[in-house]
């Protein structure tokens, strides 16, 4: 009997390796070596940069799995730690590969098995067939499990770069807005400076109109001044009576043409029949009503003191108006039917009673004539 051939007794094991990512089953032949690495006739062919061609091996040696390293770039992981030699692998080792950021994709399950050409006893066979349906219903939960989890990652990712697309919109909206705004602003304040301009304008012009205004106003104001000056020089000189040295209250003017008060010349003229201001005979006087109004206007119109002496002049010297033509219009509506002879109506000459008498016939007004009886001549 052949040495190299294997007895249904012998103490080989049948080994296994197992890709835990996707649960997929590969055989660890004791013939030959069982190799990873990039090359496509690897047992487990891994196609990343960072993996070798012949990044490490499994053999079998004296009933016994050996691991190498076989001077890869990153080196192998035993149970997550880096070999520096071989290794004996047991049942449930794990065989893993990383880069230097050291993330796990790759990472293997070494399953070591009892000799299957070995005849086993009916209770081990019905336990191994239990382990093996456990294992496979795990294999199946765990890959459902993936499947899930690969759907929520996608569902996860979707939603995320929809919400990321959305914001994204709003952003870009926001972004338009702030620059429609700031064009807006900008606008307003480069209408805003054009209004200050406008605004300082005119206000210079208007502080011009103001000056000018007020220097037309104070001038007007000086005309005033100096035309009631002028008014006042001209009533004190040309219109003042020598007898009372006031303005001139009911003007009589004289044969010889100098105006006096009406009262003041009367009263003169019971004393002496000269003029007080140049001493001539005066033959008669005359009563201007005109200049008395006009003396009236002109003081109310500079009003003032000037109107205040006025006013009590007049009520000092004549008080009270009469009230004879109001007695008259009595007389005349309580009249009766009867035929009876009406008294003659004569026209006023003027404001003053004592000259609105019977001696005045209708159609001609004549003047008192001021007769001295000291020198018994008359006109």
């Amino acid at each position: 009997m052949n040495s190299k051939r294997l007895n249904r007794d012998s103490k080989v094991s049948h080994a296994l390796v197992q890709d835990t990512r996707t649960g997929e089953v590969y055989d660890v032949n004791t013939d030959s070596d069982f190799l990873f690495g990039r090359f496509l006739k690897s047992s487990i062919v891994i196609e990343e940069l960072y993996i070798s061609r012949s990044h490490s091996t499994i053999r079998y040696e004296n009933d016994k799995f050996l691991l190498k390293d076989n001077n890869s770039c990153t080196g192998t992981y035993l149970n997550y730690k880096k070999i520096s030699k071989e290794v004996v692998l047991q049942n449930g080792d794990l065989i893993a590969f990383t880069d230097k950021s050291k993330t796990w994709d790759f990472v293997y399950k070494f399953c070591l098995l009892s000799n299957p050409n070995k005849k086993l006893r009916l209770e081990e066979e019905n336990s191994t067939v239990e382990e093996n349906d456990k294992l496979k219903i795990s294999i199946e939960q765990l890959e459902k499990q993936v499947k899930e989890l690969k759907i929520a990652k996608t569902n996860i990712v979707n939603d995320f770069k929809a919400q990321m697309d959305e914001l994204k919109k709003s952003i870009d909206n926001v972004t338009g807005l702030n620059n429609k705004i700031n064009n807006e602003m900008i606008k307003v304040q480069d209408y805003n400076r054009e209004l200050n301009k406008d605004l300082t304008i005119y206000r210079r012009r208007c502080m011009l109109q103001k000056e000018m205004l007020d220097k037309q106003i104070v001038k007007e104001e000086d005309s005033v001044e100096t035309l009631k000056t002028q008014i006042n020089k001209l009533l004190e000189n040309d219109f003042q009576c020598a007898i009372c040295n006031e303005v001139v209250f009911r003007p009589s003017i004289a044969n010889c043409a100098h105006t006096f008060c009406d009262g003041c010349l009367k009263s003169w003229l019971v004393r002496s029949n000269h003029c007080p201001t140049c001493r001539s005979v005066v033959n008669s006087t005359t009563y201007s009503l005109s200049l008395n109004n006009y003396i009236t206007n002109l003081c109310d119109l500079l009003g003032g003191t000037i109107k205040e002496q006025r006013l009590a002049l007049q009520s000092e010297r004549i008080g009270h108006p009469p009230q004879m033509a109001k007695r008259g219009r009595k007389r005349a509506a309580n009249q009766s039917t009867r035929g009876r002879r009406e008294p003659p109506t004569y026209e006023l000459i003027d404001d003053d009673p004592a000259r609105n008498n019977s001696r005045f016939t209708t159609g001609s007004h004549n003047v008192i004539d001021i007769v001295d009886l000291t020198n018994n001549t008359s006109r």
